[in-house]
């Protein structure tokens, strides 16, 4: 059980705290059955998202990217400098995803007391919650996405909505503390989310359902889904160039490996959309099932 897994481990050890000494609220414990829809939202989702969507990638495809990302669109602008072992990834997102989930789902359900920034969940849940697997590995990995998260630092000239209160343009993904149990593992984690992702997370004009099988995608599938949701209607289709789509992933194979990649793309790669490829250009179009 999770209260089991929280508060019964005998001595946990903490480990390098990220979050401020004085919290502003006690952390709201999530439930791991209380899940009926995954959802996800960005702080990169500004104002004018649905005319122009803003797309700046802020997750590498794989660890150890350290280059400093910056997207530019009419004066505004997003920069994500990455932490000392290289910007969030993919499947770093999972942290986010997990907790705008939860949010997500208690503001639909009229949850209100279980809304907060400050969340505090078990790591075997969120293993279990992406689908990880829970070996060793799993909870070691699980740390280090933590700390590339509170690491990295997002840094925007976009003003926040009026009831933000942050101060400054510039904050990390997140902020944590963990506790570790007698084994040295991973045990538990308090987490303490950007007043931008929370405000966005209870708001339904800016969460989307996503597909469950979204975990079992490979990093690039993944962001292309995410790419597909941001970019295509439910009526209108988008199309894309084989080149732009490989500057949005932001990813660094060689050109003739993606283009290899998009011309192997079918129905069956990306959940919710049927894809057409230009066998000669290499063109895909996304249509929403």
């Amino acid at each position: 059980m999770l209260s089991i897994c929280l508060y019964f481990c005998a001595e946990p050890t903490m480990l390098p705290v990220h979050l401020p000494s004085a919290h502003p609220s006690m952390p709201i414990l999530i439930s791991s059955d209380s899940f009926p829809h995954i959802y996800f939202a960005d702080v990169f989702d500004a104002e004018n998202a649905h005319r122009n969507p803003v797309v700046c990638t802020p997750f590498s495809l794989s660890a150890w990217d350290l280059e400093t990302r910056r997207f530019d669109l009419d004066g505004q602008f997003f920069e994500i400098t990455p932490s000392a072992t290289g910007l969030p990834t993919m499947r770093d997102k999972d942290v986010w995803l997990y907790c705008v989930s939860w949010l997500a789902n208690a503001m639909f359900d009229e949850r209100h007391k279980d809304l907060s920034r400050n969340l505090r969940f078990a790591a075997r849940d969120f293993l279990d919650f992406s689908k990880r697997g829970n070996g060793g590995a799993q909870y070691d990995g699980l740390v280090q996405a933590l700390d590339r998260l509170a690491g990295s630092k997002i840094t925007t000239n976009i003003p926040p909505p009026a009831e933000i209160k942050e101060s400054g343009g510039s904050f990390n993904f997140i902020r944590y503390e963990a506790e570790l149990d007698r084994d040295g593992r991973i045990d538990a984690v308090n987490i303490e989310l950007p007043e931008r992702l929370y405000y966005l997370a209870i708001d339904w004009t800016h969460v989307c359902a996503m597909h469950p099988d979204y975990f079992s995608l490979t990093p690039l599938h993944r962001l292309i889904y995410i790419l597909a949701k941001i970019h295509c209607g439910v009526w209108k289709p988008w199309t894309i160039s084989i080149n732009e789509l490989h500057q949005l992933t932001g990813g660094t194979s060689p050109f003739r490996k993606f283009k290899q990649f998009v011309q192997a793309l079918n129905d069956n790669s990306i959940p919710e959309y049927r894809i057409e490829v230009d066998a000669q250009n290499a063109t895909p179009t996304f249509y929403r099932l």
